[in-house]
């Protein structure tokens, strides 16, 4: 059908204030913006789940196989009870600390809420002579010490079955987070005209929202103190988030 010329106008006109096109352009920017936020906030996350479980993986193996070798030497008679019992205890401290300059900000600290360090050569004869036989460490036969001390050699390669089940519940979790910040990084690219500026770009705000978690986890863990799991992770996410804003605000005053 032709409408008069008149008609026309008035159709035009009436369109354009029901879909201005600022508006609509405002709109996607918001939502690009948004989808590009939990992107951001996703890969945080995947990446730290991943890296902590692998972190807490390597810790089990290594003072499993510590607390075997030491048991074995105590057995053949290479060195003393007591000496084995010192050894697994130090070396599985040393451990403890060297993996926790590999963890991530919300893994430490969750860790130092948990357990700030390893308990001592003395804390562990109390604890272990207490729970074995209900005395104190100096009251015990030499026979019942020596027990005691193969005891902290065992103890040192037993892993919590709590702490287990939640490292294999993290790493599932943070694959999980892996998959959906590729899927939205895939339909953004997809979804977009010029391909090459959409892949470059979800490069840039991944490594912007990276950076700002990193930087955010860092500020929230001097602010807060050691052993503050949720201040951590709130700034993590902020930081994310911001980083991930800065980065698209930057990539296209660059772009353009």
């Amino acid at each position: 059908m032709v409408y008069p010329l008149a008609e026309q106008r008035l159709a035009q006109r009436t369109s354009a204030s029901l879909y201005p096109q600022n508006l609509q352009g405002s709109d996607n920017r918001g939502l690009e913006q948004a989808l590009h936020a939990l992107e951001s906030a996703a890969l945080n996350f995947a990446l730290r789940f991943i890296g902590d479980s692998k972190v807490r993986l390597d810790y089990q193996r290594q003072t499993a196989a510590l607390s075997q070798r030491i048991r074995r030497e105590v057995l053949a008679g290479k060195i003393t009870a007591q000496q084995g019992a010192k050894t697994a205890n130090s070396i599985r401290n040393e451990i403890l600390k060297a993996s926790r300059f590999r963890t991530s900000d919300i893994g430490l600290a969750f860790a130092e809420a948990h357990k700030k360090t390893g308990l001592s050569f003395d804390d562990l004869l109390a604890k272990y002579s207490g729970k074995k036989f209900g005395k104190t460490f100096s009251s015990l036969s030499k026979a019942q010490q020596n027990e005691v001390f193969l005891e902290l050699v065992d103890s040192a390669g037993r892993n919590s079955e709590k702490h287990t089940k939640a490292v294999a519940r993290n790493l599932r979790f943070g694959r999980a987070l892996v998959v959906v910040s590729i899927t939205i990084s895939i339909l953004n690219i997809i979804a977009a005209e010029d391909k090459l500026k959409a892949t470059a770009k979800e490069g840039t705000v991944l490594g912007g929202g990276f950076a700002g978690g990193a930087a955010g986890g860092a500020a929230a863990g001097l602010l807060c103190g050691p052993g503050a799991p949720v201040c951590v992770t709130v700034g993590v996410v902020v930081g994310g988030v911001l980083g991930a804003l800065g980065a698209d605000y930057v990539f296209e005053w660059l772009w353009d």
